[in-house]
């Protein structure tokens, strides 16, 4: 696979797309392209899986690559988290914020205990912790949860590219 490759892909699609318009007869007719269609669909994305894993194994060295026209890709590896442990970890923030709160060299309580309450959103949303909020307050997100391994995804941004 080369970059012609694609190229010769895309000037496939862009076709097919012009020939939508073109498109007559009964809906079983269409019903048969749609389901032709996206298995090939289907097709595609099994290569693009394949090319994204083969890429992120090869960025470990250089998580971002900037490409023509603004266009990015970065690397992330990140875990899905269950089984959280809320109350525990809670607390815990809850002691880091209060901590924070008292000047170090008087001793005074610089925060309302309202805004101690509100700064708790900073590293929780309703439905998941922020993990990367609780790295900056030295907390481990994997210490109060069941972490997957981690998994590598490649985040492609086109920039102007088209």
């Amino acid at each position: 696979m080369n970059l012609e490759d694609i190229k010769t892909l895309r000037l496939l699609l862009s076709q097919l797309d012009e020939r939508v318009d073109l498109i007559e007869g009964e809906a079983a007719e269409v019903a048969d392209l749609v389901l032709e269609f996206n298995l090939a669909k289907n097709d595609l994305g099994i290569v693009y899986d394949r090319l994204i894993n083969l890429l992120g194994n090869l960025m470990i060295e250089e998580p971002i690559i900037e490409l023509r026209n603004g266009a990015q890709v970065e690397r992330k590896v990140a875990s899905s988290r269950k089984g959280w442990q809320h109350k525990v970890l809670a607390g815990v923030v809850i002691d880091r914020i209060v901590q924070s709160s008292v000047d170090m060299d008087t001793g005074e309580v610089i925060s309302t205990p309202k805004e101690m309450a509100m700064q708790m959103l900073d590293y929780l949303a309703p439905s998941y912790w922020r993990v990367g909020k609780l790295n900056e307050i030295g907390v481990t997100a994997d210490m109060y949860c069941e972490a997957s391994e981690p998994k590598t995804s490649v985040i492609v941004r086109k920039g102007e590219a088209q």
